[in-house]
């Protein structure tokens, strides 16, 4: 298995590609298109140069909101990857309606993936009505039918135009549907993994209201207000574009997921690209260079201790947004390991642990091999040489700041639960309560008439002790009244009370 990466701009690109790459088996040949050009023309000329010089290859291809190329990030360009596979088949699908995205995996499905079909490499379309597409109905097709398969990719972009997306194969292009491409055999070996590195901070709060991708309420309160309450009117008045630096975050299948909104409605409501769920606890979300480096450093020791032949990236424009140049962070040291391309998108797919999963704000990556004893080809290097020895003094300052809102949100949840406790505790008696005129006995709930005492202490944390008062004791003991008035009183005399 080999891989190579190239930047396009005419038909010679493509020839020295072929050259370099040493076809031994077109069809074995896959070729992924990543292009900033999200023009329809484009797409159809690029598309027939590739025909041309690479017959009988299988394409896969997507329009981007930029670009990777070992390790690099590029902007309004193309870039194309060739990797020759040895024992693995490739069969490329395309479905052009996103109308029902479930029936549109279903169709992929039936269509592209065979029973050792290991990997499908998913690229769907981004834009819908001027809005981002939610992809999770596409994976639950996969999740449904073929769950051990495990799904990589991302939605097509379109440099933040929000306007129109492509997604295409050697058959053709659409911008109203998904493409893949099935990889098939025994011999594939595989690793996934994510880069989030945002970190939730302060409270946790409870989605109260949602309908389909809009969170009308959390905690009650309309969702706009709670980004006011702890962000500060700033941040509130400069929402959908200020929510990419402050995501919500929820945890599912044990996969910590951001997502921002991207739209506002008039009632205070906000749209997300993926809907949450009515109920689900989620909290507000940071991140800084220090957590970048550091996820980075982790997932660079993860690739370095395997054998991969090739890498692919798909991660998100939001992250492309609020890292700017520290993206590099994360991609540089992959690109010492193995060759790595890919593309920012408006949406990543990734194949967890237990299910395949719609993802925002997140580094997605596939590794791929077919040999799995490189031996001494395998690619070690110092985490001295790619990661500074020290951080810088604002990154030790942004720590200790997460540092202590972290801990005094944990405290003051704490707190908030010592509290609930107590209360549970508590016992009040409230409404109108039967009491005999007479006797003074109340009547409980199941019409029993109990004394006072019993009933008090029952519906109460309070404890009787007993004691006579005045009135009483002149009824029960005139003789001890009678003494009490003929005595003068002396110091230090008791009273019965």
């Amino acid at each position: 298995m080999k891989s190579i990466s190239f930047g396009f701009s005419c038909r010679d690109d493509l020839l020295t590609a072929r050259k370099k790459i040493q076809i031994t088996d077109p069809e074995r040949l896959l070729i992924q298109v990543f292009s900033g050009i999200p023009r329809e023309e484009y797409i159809v000329e690029l598309l027939d140069e590739i025909r041309t010089v690479f017959p009988g290859s299988p394409v896969l291809g997507a329009t981007t909101a930029g670009e990777i190329m070992d390790g690099e990030v590029h902007d309004q360009s193309t870039v194309i990857t060739l990797t020759q596979f040895e024992k693995t088949d490739i069969t490329c699908t395309l479905v052009d309606q996103n109308d029902d995205l479930y029936t549109a995996g279903e169709e992929l499905i039936r269509n592209g993936v065979g029973p050792d079909t290991r990997v499908v490499l998913l690229f769907g379309c981004g834009i819908k009505n001027a809005g981002a597409i939610n992809g999770e109905p596409l994976l639950a097709a996969f999740n449904d039918h073929c769950p051990g398969v495990v799904i990589a990719g991302g939605q097509a972009g379109d440099n933040a135009a929000v306007d129109k997306t492509f997604v295409f194969t050697e058959n053709g292009y659409t911008a109203q549907g998904a493409a893949m491409a099935a990889l098939s055999g025994d011999e594939l070996h595989v690793t996934t993994d994510y880069n989030l590195s945002w970190v939730p901070l302060g409270r946790v709060m409870t989605i109260t209201g949602a309908e389909g991708c809009c969170v009308k309420t959390i905690d009650g309160q309309p969702a706009k207000e709670v980004y006011s309450r702890y962000l500060g009117e700033n941040v509130s008045e400069r929402l959908p574009a200020s929510a990419a630096d402050f995501p919500l975050v929820v945890e599912r299948s044990g996969v910590l997921m951001a997502r921002h909104a991207n739209n506002v409605q008039p009632d205070g409501g906000l749209d997300f690209m993926a809907p949450f769920k009515k109920g689900e606890q989620v909290r507000f979300a940071y991140c800084h260079s220090g957590l970048v480096a550091d996820a980075a450093r982790r997932m660079f020791q993860k690739y370095a201790e395997g054998d991969h032949e090739a890498i692919f990236v798909y991660s998100c424009l939001s992250r492309k947004w609020v890292l700017g140049k520290d993206t590099r962070l994360e991609l540089a040291p992959l690109a010492d390991i193995a060759p790595v391309s890919g593309f920012f998108c408006y949406g990543e797919y990734f194949g967890g642990e237990d299910s395949n999963l719609f993802l925002s704000q997140t580094m997605t990556v596939i590794g791929l091999s077919e040999n799995v004893n490189k031996g001494t080809d395998k690619v070690k290097i110092p985490d001295s040489q790619l990661f500074p020895e020290h951080e810088t003094k604002q990154i030790q300052h942004l720590q200790a700041l997460h540092h202590l809102v972290e801990t005094s949100a944990r405290e003051r949840e704490e707190l908030i639960d010592e509290l609930g406790k107590a209360l549970l505790e508590i016992k009040t008696l409230r409404g109108f309560i039967p009491i005999c005129a007479n006797c003074k006995k109340i009547r409980d709930d199941k019409g029993f008439w109990n004394e006072i005492e019993l009933y008090v202490q029952q519906n109460t944390e309070a404890q009787f002790s007993h004691g006579i008062c005045p009135e009483c004791v002149r009824e029960l003991y005139p003789y001890l009244d009678e003494e009490e008035q003929s005595e003068p009183e002396r110091p230090g005399r008791d009273k019965i009370s």
